[in-house]
């Protein structure tokens, strides 16, 4: 596979920006540092599989070619919407990659070095995991089992990708293959690529997670079937998975001269009207997520409120769910390229990618 003169610059890009953000492992990390990053479509198990995949089938996750950028991005693990997934349904079958990692002690301490924990709490590891799905290529330290020894490569996990993820929303293991994960390390030299590349790749719209600066307890992500937000807690049962309120739309902005209360108000240039009172006996209508991680199409952003009263909720909502996050992720870093939840079932590309742009 030949790469373009373009596509290797911005890899080393890429590198350099990760040694600047000081990426570092995890106890026991064994990363493979050499050039070359790999990249791991969806559905792939990746190289030397700690076990068989257990990852379901989500809906999928497509993308849209976007402005690439000279750097990744890094994105703070708590973001809400950052990853998604389905309500009460997991995308990682849990109990399956225990079952197979117990029924090899060899296999089971090597995951356990990775993720610094010890053979025997494995399993308590596994299940503390909450399991979502990548809305963006993510830049990792992906591991493989090979001769009784865990070796690690640069990877970046293609949009739809099924992970399980830590109280800091950081990804910690692949589901398809088993294999645990750590955050990316500098490439040295020049960086190659490797693997089997998807359309719609772009260096510049890979990001890169990093810890919350708080441990959270539960993770906001998008519903993959219906676009709602939904809240899951840090844990691999996902039953006790419940749906958020839509964010509510931005109050109209003042206009006229500051400090004259009695001047007009009109609506904020590009703000959405506010949403109509909904009738009795119909459902609220649902406020569809952004289709692009890191923008809002049909969602509005929430921005700081004027100093009068807040104004009366625009839709009654359902007494069932739970408010929605305070903000929505606007561009806070965010790539424009991220995953997307298909709007159109046309644009689904499938499971095993072509080659992008940029690679002959």
């Amino acid at each position: 596979m030949r790469t373009s003169t373009t596509t290797l610059l911005t890899a080393g890009a890429l590198a350099t920006a990760l040694l600047v953000t000081g990426c570092g492992g995890v106890p026991g990390n064994t990363a493979d540092a050499t050039g070359e990053l790999v990249l791991q479509p969806a559905a792939a198990r990746g190289p030397h599989p700690f076990t068989r995949s257990a990852a379901t089938a989500p809906p999928p996750v497509t993308r849209t070619p976007q402005r690439d950028a000279a750097a990744p991005r890094t994105v703070s693990g708590g973001t809400p919407g950052l990853y998604g997934g389905t309500g009460r349904v997991g995308s990682c079958d849990v109990e399956r990659l225990i079952g197979d990692l117990s029924a090899d002690r060899s296999r089971t301490g090597a995951f356990a070095r990775i993720a610094g924990v010890s053979p025997a709490s494995v399993p308590g590891r596994l299940r503390g995991l909450a399991p979502v799905v990548l809305r963006a290529d993510t830049r990792v330290t992906d591991h493989g089992y090979r001769g009784g020894r865990a070796s690690g490569h640069q990877a970046v996990l293609q949009a739809g990708t099924a992970v399980l993820v830590d109280d800091r929303g950081v990804p910690r293991v692949r589901c398809a293959g088993g294999s645990p994960l750590a955050p990316p390390v500098p490439l040295r030299g020049g960086a190659v690529l490797g693997g089997r590349p998807w359309p719609g790749y772009r260096p510049g719209q890979v990001i890169v997670v990093t810890p919350s600066e708080q441990v959270i307890t539960d993770i906001t992500i998008i519903d993959l079937v219906d676009h709602s937000w939904i809240e899951r807690r840090i844990d691999h049962d996902c039953r006790h998975d419940h749906v958020l309120r839509p964010p509510a739309p931005p109050p109209p902005a003042p206009t006229g001269v500051p400090g004259d209360s009695t001047a007009p108000r009109e609506p904020a240039p590009h703000s959405p009207a506010p949403a109509p009172e909904t009738p009795p006996g119909q459902a609220a209508p649902a406020c569809r997520p952004p289709t692009v991680l890191g923008t809002d199409e049909s969602c509005p952003v929430p921005v700081a409120p004027p100093t009068d009263p807040d104004p009366a909720p625009s839709t009654k909502p359902d007494p069932d769910t739970e408010p929605g996050p305070d903000t929505v992720p606007d561009t806070p870093d965010l790539p424009d390229g991220g995953g997307l939840i298909p709007d159109d079932p046309e644009a689904t590309t499938g499971a095993v990618p072509g080659t992008p742009a940029g690679v002959a």
